[in-house]
């Protein structure tokens, strides 16, 4: 075959096509193929069905071990907070911090700010000395069945000890 017949074999062939809606209707296809071949491929590269329910399971199995050893030890809000008042303490003089709101069963303890270990309360109070005047948080805690909370923190100022002036009786001649 030469040249020219080929030329216009090509020529004399007619390319059909869609036109309106067989043209949309087509796309639409097109698309909802390649729609459902990316879904499948999502699918197939999980791990297998078994595989997915077993760790389910696992992780179910976990959860209600640490539900029930919940259920022994029941979830209790610890009360406890510092009084607040208007005096604040003096260096080199005794200070009583009182609690209100305390429950029985739970040790309170007293972080006092000023690098000295921690006080227990006793009763609802707590004394203490403090070395030098300035700015101190204290900070009130709780222990209850191993666990520690934090309750309460209060900023205190700690004034200049106040010198006592014995006054003496005047006596007139």
């Amino acid at each position: 075959m030469s040249k020219d017949a080929l030329n216009q074999d090509i020529k004399n062939i007619s390319i059909v096509y869609p036109k309106g809606n067989q043209r949309e209707t087509i796309i639409l296809v097109i698309v909802a193929v390649i729609g459902l071949s990316g879904l499948a491929l999502l699918q197939f590269s999980r791990k297998s069905p078994s595989n997915r329910l077993g760790n389910r399971a696992l992780v179910q199995a976990e959860n209600q071990n640490q539900v029930s050893e919940a259920a022994s030890a029941p979830l209790q809000k610890i009360p406890g907070e510092l009084l607040r008042t208007s005096e604040n303490p003096e260096a080199y003089k005794p200070f009583r911090f009182l609690m209100s709101k305390f429950s029985q069963g739970a040790v309170y303890e007293m972080d006092l700010g000023d690098g000295t270990p921690r006080k227990a309360f006793v009763n609802g109070s707590v004394q203490h000395i403090f070395k030098r005047p300035g700015s101190s948080y204290v900070t009130l805690y709780a222990k209850y069945e191993g666990q520690e909370v934090q309750l309460d923190t209060l900023h205190i100022i700690v004034g200049n000890k106040k010198e006592d002036h014995m006054l003496l009786p005047s006596i007139d001649y």
